[in-house]
């Protein structure tokens, strides 16, 4: 059990170290990536761990062609992988060079983690490359989610 309302006394049940500081928000904000870099001294990570929050529409979207937004059609690790190219192309990135993302990655029956995956585009933007084959965890019978991880390039 996480505590989510008290994280900082998870830490210490688990007599784990507490982490140097705790920031809620987007990621694709600007200030909050700024607000992350700061806590650690202004640099760029070693690792980040994301499980973005994919939610009903991303894991289990209909496919009776909805009108959706740009942004709708757009994921959530595809859009922070573009802002994390904004990053570097303004000289601050969010990963160190040899960094890792890693990432849960919803997949429905019927497809392929490739298709799943941020497009090449966003993927060169952001300077990451995969690294492995990824591993899976079934969540049902129609959708499982994998971990993959990403190496900053």
């Amino acid at each position: 059990y996480v505590n989510r309302h008290d994280i900082l006394k998870d830490f210490e049940t688990r007599s784990l170290p507490p982490p140097t500081e705790i920031i809620r928000g987007d990621c694709l904000s600007l200030d909050i990536r700024n607000s992350a870099r700061w806590a650690i001294g202004g640099g760029a990570f070693d690792v980040i761990v994301t499980d973005p929050p994919y939610g009903i529409r991303e894991a289990m979207s209909s496919e009776e062609g909805e009108d959706n937004d740009e942004n709708d059609t757009v994921s959530p690790l595809t859009q922070l992988f573009y802002a994390m190219g904004q990053d570097r192309k303004n000289g601050t990135p969010l990963l160190k060079f040899g960094g890792r993302l890693v990432a849960f990655i919803p997949v429905r029956e019927g497809e392929t983690l490739e298709e799943c995956l941020p497009d090449l585009d966003a993927r060169n933007v952001a300077g990451l490359v995969m690294e492995g084959e990824g591993k899976e965890q079934v969540l049902s019978d129609i959708l499982s989610r994998w971990l993959v991880s990403f190496v900053s390039v």
